[in-house]
């Protein structure tokens, strides 16, 4: 299975994000797919699987997005840079969390790990949706975290819906 260094791996999100942003109409399935097509064949150097330090998280409920236009790393901004939009929407999010610090011992989580996130808005929240999230923590639980994931009513309800949307970031966790 391939790997590649952590810088790498950011680019190659962005790359995807790219893709992904181009394809129209984009919707939670066709991120779903690529996204866990990535991270089951893409490995990143220093990212142990068994230290649950290269996972997937997928999340629902209602958020108020990132107003980005364009796949956007962060790790360079300021909270008072950031915008917001001023609507809560219901949304689905794709994120693949990577802690790469094999090689440095004294490396802190907050300081060094990752989120690359694939954020899509739908229809305005209306406070009923039942937000959670759901972690997929090796590329062997892959399938069985998809079925989980499309089996909740809400994912349902916006899997196939073409989103209104779509924030691709990359942030620090912490």
């Amino acid at each position: 299975m391939p790997a590649t260094d952590f810088k790498t791996t950011i680019a190659e999100f962005l790359a995807l994000g790219r893709r992904l942003q181009a394809s129209k109409p984009l919707t939670g399935q066709r991120v779903l797919d690529e996204l866990t097509a990535w991270y089951r064949d893409i490995r990143v150097n220093g990212a142990s699987l068994d230290e649950d330090a290269d996972m997937l998280l997928l999340q629902w409920g209602a958020t108020q997005p990132l107003l980005v236009a364009e796949p956007t790393d962060l790790r360079g901004f300021g909270d008072d840079e950031l915008k917001f939009s001023d609507q809560e929407l219901k949304y689905l999010g794709f994120t693949r969390q990577v802690f790469a610090a094999d090689e440095d011992e004294d490396a802190e989580f907050d300081d060094a790990a990752v989120q690359m996130s694939i954020t899509l808005g739908f229809a305005p929240a209306d406070g009923s949706e039942a937000g959670s999230n759901q972690w997929i923590n090796t590329p062997d639980d892959i399938e069985g975290g998809k079925r989980e994931f499309l089996a909740v009513p809400f994912v349902q309800s916006l899997i196939g819906v073409p989103a209104r949307s779509v924030a691709i970031t990359v942030g620090h966790c912490g």
